[in-house]
């Protein structure tokens, strides 16, 4: 049969139940894979059954398929038996249960090489839940520790032992606590410079007993000191690296009180930035469980301030009442500070305090409490040029346009910890980690340098006024973590983004966009639909009421239909019954209605169009002509712009009851429904309207509610 001639047979898409996929044999029967139908409402013992058969397998029970799961291979269970996929090789393997004894069995009583190859074995097959459960039921976690302490293994055979503890403990089937200090130190021991794989292991065993069992955490510290860590951050194996650095996180993460301040201290230390710095985060290409050892290291540093952010100024500080009065001076260049009480008072209000006989009370607030002091102080001082200059500059606007800079720098430390979540706990799975953090010392106060720059050149481009403040703070934080999320290497890189990327122009037109797309996306919604439904309808009654009062109101037409084509007053009756219309004699008021002699009933009216009438046809001849069709005359009048021809054209439609058509009864309808949207959603600002309502959920089983 040719190419041409093959027939594929689609899977049912309704049934899905129903997967085809290959399984390959055992390594010792060959034979091609078979192309099975896999019924997920089978058993996984008659599917297993159903794969031995063909294969002329009689021991079924010995027997497990597995599927191939994030680079390895993990047994199918019960449970898991629908996770397949259509196309899958999945491979028919020993079960779970005989390979742990087989395992288990050469690791107590073969010979050398097979035991070797069982511990070979065993670092891959633990990896599996399955296996390790039933490893586990065969007391060979016991024999591994036994192992352990023995320390007979060396070279790969000990990398392999050590991987198998590893694999189950990360599978949760053997109990950090489990471990005891004979057998930490011994691992601890392992931790060598000549041989990074064992290194490794043994780093993550570590890793997993500090995070997990609080007992054996001094035990770990005393033996992993972080001196002695700080060489394998520069090993030339990346899982060496981030182990070590996994390692320090969770001695910093579980800390005891007394040993918490020493480990602070560590984390903050200039050799262990540079360490990070030089070894890893300049590094080509870095891994996720790399960034997420980093996003834990850079949070634990960032919450290193927070006893600092939720400390008050203290009054009686002679540090803390030096650098207020540092911020003072700096800013004016009074070196030799003689002014009176009143001149330096003044001196503080032009700084923005609100106490400017008592500026302490400004640090009040926590958060950001005395942090605010200290960054402001930083800025003062290493930067002094660049603050005098910024406080001048501010000054030499007007009153109302001046930035209150005490407040500007407060917020701004409030903000810059908030975005960066000082305080917080590291989440288990974010890499959000920044380089330029790791790129300098205190990191922190140049940022907050970079980003009160900001906020000066953001109040300037808004033309901010003081009730603008949180305004200017808005686009600030935008700007900040629009930025950030670029992830710059240095904060140099980070203010050119800010001053050029995300000025304030710039992230004008990105809310402008996104506002723009989120409105395209709300209108989709169901909800959103019904609503414009309800709206239109309401609109065009509106605009149908408008229609008919404008033609009770009258206006002049010229009436093309009479021979001299005179200017004449149309008047719609008030009940809508009769069309009056007569002369006018006064081109400069209005006739009344009783003047008014010509009349046409409403209901002899039998069409309405613009253009010319013709008995070929009906075809424009003029932009404001239009005719009346009543009996068996006409009228022919035109009025004096477009807009007024469209009104009464739609005036005399409504009355034939017909919808208005006009291209201005469009543009109305689409001018006042979205103005009427607009007003209905103004509490959805900034929310995503799912575009199908929520199910709605089932009736209680009872309707016995508690009233009080």
């Amino acid at each position: 049969m040719s190419a041409s001639n093959l027939k594929i047979v689609e899977p049912d898409k309704k049934d899905q139940h129903i997967f085809r996929l290959a399984i390959s044999p055992p390594q010792h029967i060959v034979q091609p894979p078979l192309l099975h139908v896999w019924d997920v409402r089978k058993p996984l013992s008659e599917i297993i059954k159903e794969v031995t058969d063909h294969y002329g397998i009689t021991n079924a029970d010995e027997y497990g398929i597995q599927i191939p799961e994030q680079g390895e291979d993990r047994y199918i269970t019960e449970e898991t038996r629908a996770n397949v996929k259509n196309g899958l090789i999945l491979k028919l393997t020993t079960a779970p249960w005989k390979e742990a004894k087989d395992i288990f069995s050469a690791l107590k009583s073969g010979s050398a090489g097979h035991r070797s190859d069982a511990l070979e074995k065993l670092s891959i097959s633990a990896k599996d839940t399955s296996f390790g459960a039933e490893f586990v039921k065969l007391k060979g976690v016991e024999f591994l520790i036994s192992r352990i302490e023995e320390g007979k293994e060396k070279g790969d055979e000990l990398c392999w032992l050590l991987s198998g503890m590893c694999a189950l403990m990360k599978n949760g089937q053997i109990a950090s606590g489990a471990l005891n200090p004979t057998v930490l130190k011994k691992v601890s021991s392992y931790i060598s410079p000549s041989n990074t794989k064992v290194t490794r292991v043994s780093l993550s065993i570590l890793v997993n007993v500090v995070m997990n069992c609080p007992d054996h955490f001094l035990t770990v510290a005393n033996e992993v000191t972080l001196l002695l860590l700080l060489p394998y951050l520069d090993s030339t194996d990346s899982g060496v690296q981030q182990e070590c650095l996994s390692l320090i996180n969770a001695l910093c993460l579980k800390a005891t009180e007394e040993k918490k301040k020493r480990f602070q201290e560590r984390i903050a230390s200039r050799e262990l930035r540079v360490a990070l710095h030089e070894k890893i985060v300049r590094a080509p290409a870095i891994q996720a469980d790399m960034a997420h050892s980093l996003y834990v290291f850079q949070q634990l540093s960032f919450n290193l301030l927070h006893q600092r952010c939720i400390t008050k100024v203290d009054q009686n500080s002679e540090i803390d009442q030096e650098m207020i009065s540092n911020l003072r001076k700096n800013a004016f260049a009074t070196e030799n500070d003689n002014k009176k009480p009143s001149m330096v008072a003044d001196d503080w209000k032009k700084l923005g305090f609100l106490n400017p006989l008592d500026p302490a009370k400004d640090f009040e607030n926590t958060p950001p409490g005395v942090l605010a002091l200290q960054c402001w102080s930083y800025l003062s001082n290493q930067h002094t040029e660049s603050y005098t200059q910024m406080v001048h500059d501010n000054l030499g606007r007007g009153e109302e346009y001046q930035c209150p800079f005490a407040k500007a720098c407060i917020a701004v430390t409030e903000s810059i910890c908030k975005i960066l979540t000082v305080g917080g706990e590291p989440d288990s799975s974010s890499t959000n980690y920044h380089p330029m953090f790791f790129a300098q010392d205190e990191s922190f106060e140049e940022f907050f340098y970079h980003c009160i720059k900001l906020f000066h050149k953001t109040w300037k481009e808004m033309k901010a006024c003081n009730i603008d403040f949180p305004k200017v703070m808005s686009v600030v934080e935008e700007q900040i973590r629009e930025a950030l999320a670029l992830q710059p290497m240095s904060l140099d890189q980070f203010w050119n983004q800010v001053h050029t990327r995300f000025a304030y122009a710039n992230i004008k037109e990105m809310r402008k966009l996104k506002r723009i797309s989120q409105d395209e996306n709300n209108s989709k919604a169901q909800a959103v639909l019904d609503l414009k439904r309800q709206l239109t309808s309401d609109v065009m009654e509106l605009i149908k009421q408008q229609r008919l009062n404008f033609l009770v109101k009258g206006g002049k037409l010229i009436n093309r239909s009479v021979k001299n084509k005179l200017a004449q007053y149309f008047q719609l009756s008030r009940n809508h019954k009769v069309l009056h219309y007569g002369e006018i004699r006064d081109s400069t008021s209005i006739p009344s209605f009783e003047s008014l002699k010509e009349k046409i009933s409403v209901s002899e009216i039998t069409n309405v169009a613009a253009g010319k009438y013709q008995t070929t046809g009906r075809v424009p001849s003029s932009k404001n002509l239009f005719h009346i069709e009543y009996k068996d005359k006409k009228l022919e009048l035109c009025s004096e712009s477009v807009e007024d021809m469209s009104m009464w054209i739609d005036g005399f439609t409504i009355l034939l009851g017909e919808e208005p058509s006009s291209h201005q009864a469009r543009l109305d309808v689409e001018y006042l429904l979205g103005i009427e949207m607009s007003i209905h959603l103004l509490d959805t600002a900034n929310l995503i309207i799912p575009q199908e309502p929520p199910p709605i959920p089932p009736p209680p089983s009872d309707y016995n509610f508690c009233t009080d």
